[in-house]
């Protein structure tokens, strides 16, 4: 059995062992904190780079030979590329650059995002090391309390004004650099005298969520596209290759092509090939041999996909005697939404869902929810309790909660489907 179908089978396996009170379908991939989630990335960087961190490491099984007498980590994060729509393009294309290294010995693992599989909660864990139980990022939209509002938290400005711009609510006091209780990756690493250079799309250097995940690094670097990700990638390595250091890449495209067309269009494909193929001829083959000494390489993602076409919507606005059980409509994901019912009104509302949408959606308590791991373990943030509501209704399926009249996207995430909670690791070096 090789090492990538052990850390599925145990990642299956353990599903059912640590979340067994909350009855989860069997279908569902439930987050694997204790080694082999995405959340225990940033902990196995900080201990190859010689510091100490509270969470778990990789399961030893995926990092065994990779991590002695290293000088500087490459660290990339492909939005939306889930597990098997990457091994649907490496078999699809013998000659994705991806392959050299599974070559060369590189490991080609699944791991699962957290829960919710969505931009804000794993892409924070993975700028952290730490859960959403412990960071409170969890979903697209949120209520916060604090602020007395239903928000966007990509676009960080009210839902009922998000048309209106971008960043109300930093507008209206909201400090970025404090919205959440817990450390970055960077702010971690400094104390052990580690600097981390950042890469990312030059639209999103200054935006509120990168200011929020994103704190502490030495250096940013903006680029356009993926082919010049990793020229400028290349470069810096080798600008600094004295140091030891660590090298984050985000790249957003997948996610934004898997949303418009659906994560099985030949287009996600496309893409993947022209990544594999810039990393080859831009960075792998062109990295200077100083560079590629004692030098980490891992690739992640922050969530899979899933196709939602229109036929799958459950319409918001057609359900009002749902809605009259609640204060507020749903915040959190189309495919993880949090509920917010009135006083005394959680078993009606639960009531509807179960035996009017029983076979679309799953209803969890959200206290359950919490007390199970679901969001991960750790010290909880102060705000968490109040941002997952009293019930959590995850489709079934491919189906989703839809507020508009029109469907627009045709690939989306958040909830516990395959597709969505298991994204590959790639653990490679270089100097192989």
């Amino acid at each position: 059995m090789s090492v990538a179908q052990k850390i599925e089978k145990r990642i299956r396996a353990e599903r059912s062992a640590h979340f067994k009170q909350l009855n989860l379908p069997a279908e569902f991939i439930a987050p694997n904190y204790g080694g082999r989630s995405i959340v225990n990335v940033p902990a196995t960087i900080i201990r190859t780079l010689g510091g100490h961190f509270h969470a778990p490491p990789l399961d030893p099984e995926i990092t065994k030979g990779f991590t002695t007498s290293v000088q500087r980590v490459v660290y990339v994060i492909a939005d939306a590329m889930g597990y098997a729509r990457l091994l649907d393009a490496l078999d699809a294309n013998p000659q994705n650059g991806f392959h050299k290294l599974i070559q060369r010995g590189a490991n080609l693992v699944p791991l699962t995002s957290t829960f919710p599989s969505t931009t804000t909660a794993a892409l924070t864990s993975l700028w952290s090391g730490y859960t959403p139980a412990e960071h409170g990022f969890v979903g697209y939209q949120l209520f916060l309390r604090e602020h007395g509002v239903r928000s966007n938290m990509i676009a960080f400005s009210p839902v009922a004004t998000q048309e209106f711009g971008a960043q109300q609510l930093v507008d209206a006091g909201l400090k970025p650099e404090n919205f959440l209780p817990i450390q970055s990756l960077p702010q971690t690493l400094d104390y052990f005298g580690i600097p981390v250079y950042n890469f990312i799309e030059a639209p999103y250097t200054e935006t509120a969520l990168s200011q929020v995940q994103i704190r502490g690094v030495k250096e940013t670097f903006g680029f356009v596209t993926s082919s010049d990700m990793w020229v400028v990638l290349r470069q810096a390595i080798e600008n600094h290759r004295a140091e030891r250091a660590l090298f984050v890449a985000y790249w957003s495209a997948l996610d934004g092509i898997s949303h418009r067309y659906g994560p099985s269009h030949d287009a996600i494909l496309a893409e993947l090939n022209n990544f594999g193929y810039s990393f080859e001829y831009e960075f792998l083959r062109r990295l200077a041999p100083a560079a590629r000494d004692g030098t980490l390489f891992l690739l992640t993602a922050d969530h899979g996909q899933l196709d939602t076409p229109p036929e799958r919507a459950v319409f918001w606005r057609a359900h009002p005697d749902l809605r009259e059980h609640l204060v507020m409509d749903f915040v959190g994901e189309a495919r993880a939404a949090y509920l917010y019912c009135r006083n005394g009104e959680v078993d009606a509302a639960r009531e509807y869902i179960e035996t009017r949408l029983g076979d679309k959606f799953v209803v969890l308590d959200a206290r359950d929810a919490l007390e199970a791991g679901l969001f991960g373990s750790g010290k909880r943030a102060p705000e968490l309790k109040h941002r997952v509501g009293d019930l959590i209704a995850l489709p079934r399926e491919n189906f989703y909660w839809e507020e508009k009249e029109e469907v627009k996207m045709r690939g989306r995430h958040g909830g516990l489907a395959e597709e969505e909670m298991l994204v590959p690791l790639i653990v490679a070096r270089l100097d192989a």
